[in-house]
């Protein structure tokens, strides 16, 4: 009767009660004093009662109007059983899936956010900032409404339970994209919010410099300056306030004002280098106008600095300016024009007549800055060598900082100095994912010439070859190239044209020079302890992408009969099965390539397969970049994560006809391990090489996982399987005891689900059992009395030929959780002419070729063929020949011809 009472009102209200009985009482007995105390009680607590009542409502009010104004979703009081049940749908979806895996690897997945251009993904990275709550759109307005003072209720409890590092890393790759118009300001209420919500110590040093950087991109200046210095950032990082306090007043003024010029010279007298100044020569833009003042001329050893340039044109003229004017007076510059063209002699003759210092090397075609360079080498006389691009200005203690840096540290191999990216109208910025501007500069390298004879000369690619010179240093003398201080020595020209425009922005690098990058590290890794073999040679000892060979920059590459995309960082079968079928069309005549294309499964550290290397070192297969220009009559893309998140992407490849293998089941048991999502890779796939893809499952098992995730008109009734080679194999004598045998990557779900399964499927007296692939997990999971009379061999310790060979039966069962693809082991242990049992829903998948059967059959089944040796070679005949006809590389070949026409008929209605 008193429920939904506070306590203060249930004794009140007893007490009245008790009131009212002693006044009936008294009536009953007729005692007129009862009637009185008890009717006195019962008025005198009536009135408490009643306030005590509004007292409660009114606190009631007040907490539902602040649950309403706060947009909190007012929640129904389930019944557990109806909160249990909703608690435990499943949440299937590529955004779900990546959420949960971004809260435990956020850095892994904005890397790969980045690099990829992906739009899309950002759903994912919302979601495990809400704990699962807003995907993009929605987190945008509401930090936006909140933004407006539209919440004022909204407390930091209230989202203290959020992943500020997704939060913060999704606000990073906004800011880092700038993919959609509104990226820039949504980034900036992010960093605000997350610093009134999570507090200021949530906002580390990257996320600050790339708050700060925002700010000034959309004009806040002022309040930019105003963060960085409650940052702290004019005091930890001096020269990058100095450079956004240049920045601000070149955007308010401009950099040929006395306040820029004053700035700058602060900046550089702090460190103690001499003064800069700014012609009134109106005609250049201010970058040309830069000035040296310093007076000083030093002495030393000859220094050579190799200028490469190809149509520099007038610009050439202020990198010239900016060498003749350096303090350290023994100087020979090398200009090596790079085969610009006669219309480009008069600036030659020029930079002639600037200084005696200068000469001219002229290469009769162009051939790319490094055999520039390196032709600059040929000719160099200097005690020291260093570099310079001909559009870069640089101050006139540049070469001397170096130099003396080398002479007072003999042992050190080279160094850099600094440098800082320019507009022609001197605004500073950066184009890849550092956001400090001021960083080492790859192209003021300066090393002993003794440094050339000893490891050789730059790579001669078109670009990229920097890193592969400084790691060649490091890997030789054991010690990094050191770069010098934090002030900017030099300002790089920043230009649309220029060298690296386009393959190089804030977290995305050309997919060209990251392949070249893993290709030269394998070979450095390779040498081990011959350090001399480091020398490059002809023919290089690695591979190249295509159009990085001398001349082949925007090359058109010519007709491929069929190009592989997929990641080569995958291990296992996605890596190894497209690596055999390129080798397999390759070795039939077919021209081939490959595109390297990121899974968000695999992280940005994880090696190419060398496999692939190999065969593209041998001339199997060609490097073909989305960017280059070349035609591909069949494009096969393996695995679907490397398609799904590809809305970034653009092409100038022309494709006739694109395929989608399927090669993992789309979706795993309760909607869970969803890590593609096929109709976005198709639709991806229709987008970027403008046509309608086709899907193909490895299988008839994934095949039917397929259905309903994608639409039936793109999906083939045919499968891709594997591909496994010939197999030597000899029938037994049916005279011992036989030996059952599995090999298989040793993973839990690999394992029966129970003891019981396992020894049904492992153990008996009638036959021997062999693994290969190890068994930790095994014992893990089924403890290590399943090993009891086994034979285990690890992975790798024998080859798979060698332990097919010694096994009868190859039997096969997993986890009740697990279901497979296909199978490749299976497809290897057919081809060896095994008796092979499996669970009955891989009959789908291998047919004839293998028995089906539960695991409490195996051993009656193994005693049926044992002892019947005819049925024994009938099986292990068909075995054989189910993959021959499904498996081989004659069956591969086949695929290829049929799907080629099919899908080019299909294409053409």
């Amino acid at each position: 009767m008193l429920n939904g009472f506070s306590r203060w009102q249930s004794l009140i209200a007893v007490l009245c009660l008790t009131g009212v009985l002693i006044a009936v009482i008294g009536l009953i007995s007729a005692s007129y004093p009862l009637v009185t105390i008890g009717f006195a009680i019962a008025v005198a607590t009536l009135p408490i009662l009643t306030l005590l009542g509004n007292r409660q409502s009114s606190r009631q009010f007040q907490r539902l109007n602040k649950k309403l104004s706060s947009g909190t979703r007012l929640k129904r009081k389930d019944t557990p059983q109806r909160q249990a049940r909703h608690d435990a749908l499943p949440t299937p979806g590529v955004a779900f899936e990546y959420a949960h895996r971004i809260q435990k690897r956020h850095a892994h997945y904005e890397t790969f956010a980045l690099m990829n251009k992906s739009v899309a993904i950002r759903d994912a990275f919302a979601l495990a900032s809400t704990d699962f709550r807003f995907k993009e759109r929605d987190l945008n307005d509401f930090v936006a409404v909140q933004r407006l003072g539209m919440l004022p209720a909204l407390k930091k409890t209230d989202v203290s339970h959020w992943n500020k590092q997704a939060f913060l890393a999704l606000a990073r790759i906004k800011a880092n994209q700038r993919a959609l118009e509104t990226d820039l300001e949504h980034a900036t209420r992010m960093f605000s919010f997350a610093e009134a919500m999570f507090g200021k110590s949530s906002l580390k040093q990257n996320d600050q410099l790339i708050y700060l950087e925002a700010l000034g991109e959309l004009g806040n200046y002022e309040k930019q300056l105003a963060h960085a210095r409650r940052f702290g950032i004019d005091v930890k990082m001096p020269t990058q306030f100095a450079l956004l306090q240049l920045n601000s007043i070149q955007a308010t003024l401009s950099a040929a004002a006395d306040e820029w010029v004053e700035t700058l010279n602060r900046l550089y007298g702090g460190q103690s280098f001499s003064q800069i100044e700014i012609s009134h020569d109106a005609n250049l833009k201010p970058l040309d106008r830069l000035r040296g003042k310093a007076n000083v001329a030093e002495a030393g050893p000859k220094v050579t600095v190799i200028v490469p340039s190809f149509q520099g044109g007038p610009l050439l003229m202020t990198a010239l300016r900016s060498l003749i004017n350096q303090t350290w007076e023994n100087l020979e510059i090398i200009v090596v024009d790079d085969g610009s063209g006669p219309e480009y002699e008069t600036y030659l003759s020029q930079a002639i007549a600037l200084s005696s210092k200068i000469q001219i090397i002229r290469q009769p075609e162009n051939l790319g800055a490094y055999a520039a360079r390196n032709a600059g080498v040929e000719a160099a006389t200097g005690s020291y060598v260093t570099v310079h691009d001909d559009d870069d200005w640089s101050h006139p203690e540049k070469i001397s900082l170096q130099v003396r840096h080398l002479l007072n540290n003999p042992q050190v191999p080279g160094n850099l100095s600094t440098h800082t990216r320019a507009t022609d109208d001197l605004r500073f910025l950066r184009i890849n994912n550092n956001p400090i501007l001021a960083q080492a500069n790859y192209s003021s390298l300066m090393v002993h010439r003794s440094v050339f004879t000893q490891i050789g000369l730059w790579d001669p690619v078109n670009r990229g070859a920097d890193s592969e010179f400084r790691a060649r240093i490091k890997r030789f003398y054991g010690k990094p190239v050191q770069t010098l201080g934090t002030v900017p020595l030099s300002f790089t020209r920043t230009r649309d044209g220029s060298l690296t425009a386009g393959e190089l922005s804030r977290g995305f690098l050309d997919p060209a020079r990251v392949l070249y990058s893993k290709a030269y590290q394998q070979w450095h890794e390779a040498v081990g302890d011959e350090v001399t073999l480091l020398k490059p040679s002809s023919p290089r000892k690695y591979p190249v992408p295509s159009t990085m060979e001398i001349g082949k920059r925007n090359a058109e590459l010519g007709k491929f009969d069929v190009v592989f995309m997929t990641d080569f960082r995958f291990p296992g079968g996605t890596s190894s099965l497209t690596l055999q079928e390129i080798q397999a069309a390759a070795e039939a005549g077919y021209r081939v390539g490959y595109i390297q294309m990121n899974s968000p499964l695999n992280a940005s550290n994880t090696p190419i397969s060398p496999k692939l290397f190999e065969l593209q070192l041998h001339g199997y297969v060609e490097q073909v970049g989305l960017q280059d220009v070349a035609r591909i009559e069949l494009l096969v893309v393996r695995h679907p994560s490397v398609a799904t998140y590809m809305d970034g992407q653009e092409t100038n490849l022309e494709v006739k006809q694109t395929l989608l293998i399927v090669n993992n089941p789309p979706v795993l048991r309760d909607g869970q391990g969803m890590v593609f999502d096929l109709s976005l890779s198709v639709e991806n796939l229709d987008k970027v090489f403008s046509l309608q893809s086709y899907v193909i499952a490895e299988s008839r098992v994934t095949q039917r996982l397929c259905r309903g995730l994608v639409a039936e008109s793109r999906l083939l009734d045919r499968t891709w399987p594997g591909l496994v080679g010939s197999y030597t194999s000899s029938l037994p004598s049916f005279a011992e005891k036989p030996t059952v045998g599995r090999h298989s990557r040793d993973h839990s779900l690999k394992w029966p689900s129970s003891i019981q399964e396992f020894n049904w499927a492992y153990t008996s007296s009638e036959f021997h059992t062999k693994f290969l692939g190890g068994a930790d997990a095994l014992v893990k999971k089924l403890g290590s009395d399943a090993l009891a009379e086994k034979t285990v061999y690890s992975f790798g310790e024998i080859p798979v030929e060698e332990f097919l060979s010694s096994v009868d039966f190859w039997v096969y069962f997993h986890d009740s959780t697990l279901t497979e693809s296909f199978g490749m082991s299976i497809a290897e242990a057919m081809a060896a002419g095994k008796v092979v049992i499996l669970p009955h829903y891989l009959e789908a998948n291998f047919g004839e070729g293998a028995i089906y059967a539960e695991p409490s059959e195996v051993e009656s089944l193994v005693r049926e063929f044992w002892t019947s040796p005819d049925a024994y070679k009938k099986q292990a005949s068909k075995a054989q020949r189910y993959a021959s006809e499904n498996f081989s590389v004659s069956a591969l070949l086949r695929r290829l011809e049929v799907l080629r026409r099919e899908l080019l008929a299909t294409n053409q209605q």
